[in-house]
């Protein structure tokens, strides 16, 4: 594998709106990232990806975008980003920005052209299409609910595509026109000096524009479609033709939101030559320990350790895969890996280890190296996010009862990861001196960033170590390119794999078990590199992990 700089990235993620408020009106923004800069490098982050910060209505947070060449004003000015991207850099930081380019936002100055007039210049950078037997061109649902197709006022039977909500109309990629006005802001953007980009929902851009209606499959006659837009075939051409024409020759590290790569997919996605530097592993983002699935801590963590051995098998080295835990769209993963009776300082330790130290790059989400928790609602008022009201409203047409909606929402709803940053004990977590946009969590005056900065024994400092680790110079490349070995792969309640080359050999055991475990062990230990206990009690034979243990061995060949 040809080395590049981005091989060692460990990653920050940041949702602005939710990060840091500077002047009072209750929204993060660019100002607050920078006031914050010097914590996410003493944590050890050297790259910064930034949810959507452009000119939106913020129909969806960010994520409809009106304007890819301005800042949205509740986030600051283009002075400010560029201001972001220089003093990142004094610290070794690189920034990536949330490239939205599936659709856009219905504000957008090319889609207002385009409902004048749908059969121009600027209708073409979208997908029209006239309804059948006087509904929509097709049953496909939208990803948020309802029909992927929205009647043009002022036409009698034209509408338009759009898979997540109507206000995100699909961008056309069969025109070149379309595609070319985008590798143009992608340019400008790099030449401000970005490190490159994180690509939502970019496995959606190729549709199979096939317009027979599909079976239904929910009481409202309409059906997902997936396959219908997302991984379709002719997907990579376009792919690859915005690497060779943006990303390459700027030596950007893009990182793709893209579903379902299978082995044959790997070398065109992630290869050499691939489409982008690296993938999410998403293997595990329905894993919920509260669904009833599974019900039980170890029974999850056993799927869990399956989920990420099969992911890295299918790469099997020809790729680095994106390693996280948690992001903007997911619930926090203490919740979502640990059942209350399992939730201590141990676990919670424990938990970051299990995948932080696999092939890939990695990146952690704000507030996860403090333990921040999700915070369920009273009711579905307490909600913000209009997808959430949508999946509420389905889950009732699909005969759940207000109680067994909010359950399940409140088990699995994105808006957890969305509170505001849990800064201080002060008004409002820190976070703002007005009226935060989103309810800050209530358990702020005991869990936040200053009181685990005093605390050299938290989480905080244990997510300091482990990253530590990680970035050692005589130990990086080992977790960069050494070989991977899982180990103990039927033991119940045990994630455990080698980290393995020339120069090292290193262990990592982790154990989700509340009575701990001991194990058959024959190695020789060279260095004890992380542990969240005091002691490591390895015998000639055996080595016993305590509840909840983790360990970073460095042994002996």
């Amino acid at each position: 594998m040809e080395k590049k700089w981005w091989h060692k990235t460990v990653g920050y993620q940041i949702y602005p709106k939710s990060f840091q408020d500077t002047n009072g009106d209750g929204i993060g923004d660019l100002k607050g990232v920078i006031r914050h800069l010097d914590k996410i490098e003493k944590l050890g982050a050297n790259v910064i990806w930034l949810c959507p910060v452009f000119a939106s209505p913020m129909v969806d947070n960010g994520y409809d975008i009106s304007d890819y060449m301005d800042i949205d004003p509740s986030f600051g000015t283009m002075e400010d980003m560029k201001e972001l991207i220089a003093e990142a850099k004094k610290r070794g930081i690189r920034i990536l920005m949330d490239l939205v380019v599936n659709h856009s936002s219905d504000r957008h100055a090319w889609f207002q052209a385009a409902l004048k007039d749908p059969f121009g210049k600027y209708g073409k950078y979208y997908v029209f299409r006239e309804g059948k037997d006087g509904k929509e061109p097709n049953n496909w649902r939208s990803i948020f609910g309802g029909s992927a197709w929205e009647k043009v006022p002022g036409y009698d039977n034209l509408y338009y595509l759009h898979i997540f909500t109507k206000e995100q109309p699909d961008l056309n990629w069969e025109n070149p026109k379309l595609r070319e006005e985008i590798y143009e802001m992608i340019l400008k953007w790099m030449d401000l000096g970005l490190g490159g980009f994180r690509l939502d929902a970019i496995s959606h851009l190729k549709k199979n524009y096939q317009y027979t209606n599909l079976p239904p499959d929910g009481p409202d006659e309409y059906n997902m479609a997936f396959e219908y837009f997302n991984n379709v075939d002719g997907l990579a051409d376009i792919l690859c033709e915005m690497k060779e024409r943006t990303f390459a020759p700027t030596d950007a590290l893009t990182i793709g939101e893209y579903d379902h790569m299978g082995p044959e997919d790997v070398e065109d996605v992630i290869g050499e030559n691939g489409s982008f530097s690296s993938v999410f592993d998403f293997c595990h983002t329905l894993d919920n320990v509260r669904n009833p699935k599974w019900g039980n801590t170890v029974a999850l963590f056993d799927d869990y350790r399956d989920q990420l051995f099969a992911a890295q098998k299918i790469v099997d080295g020809r790729g680095m895969l994106c390693n996280f835990l948690e992001n903007h769209d997911k619930p926090r993963s203490i919740d979502r890996f640990l059942m209350p009776e399992d939730q201590n300082l141990y676990s919670e330790k424990m938990l970051p280890v299990t995948n932080f130290f696999l092939p890939g790059i990695v990146f952690l989400y704000q507030g996860q190296e403090i333990g921040m928790r999700d915070d369920p609602k009273q009711s579905i008022q307490g909600f913000v996010d209009k997808p959430t009201f949508a999946i509420y409203d389905r889950l009732i047409a699909e005969g759940k009862t207000d109680a067994e909606a909010l359950e399940q929402i409140n088990r699995e709803s994105r808006e957890h990861s969305r509170t505001p940053m849990q800064w201080d004990a002060s008004a409002e977590a820190g976070f703002t001196t007005g009226t935060p946009w989103f309810p800050v969590n209530k358990n702020y005056t005991e869990l936040n960033y200053e009181a685990e900065e005093k605390d050299p024994d938290s989480l905080l400092w244990f997510y300091r170590k482990m990253v530590a680790v990680r970035r050692r110079e005589d130990l990086e490349e080992t977790f960069l390119y050494g070989t991977l070995i899982p180990e103990y792969e039927t033991v119940s309640g045990v994630l455990a794999y080698r980290r393995k080359d020339e120069k090292n050999n290193i262990l990592i055991l982790t154990t989700s078990l509340a009575d701990g475990i001991t194990l058959p062990f024959t190695d020789t230990i060279e260095e004890v590199l992380l542990n969240n206990y005091d002691t490591c009690e390895a015998g000639e034979e055996t080595i016993r992990l305590q509840p909840y243990q983790c360990l970073v061995l460095k042994v002996k060949e």
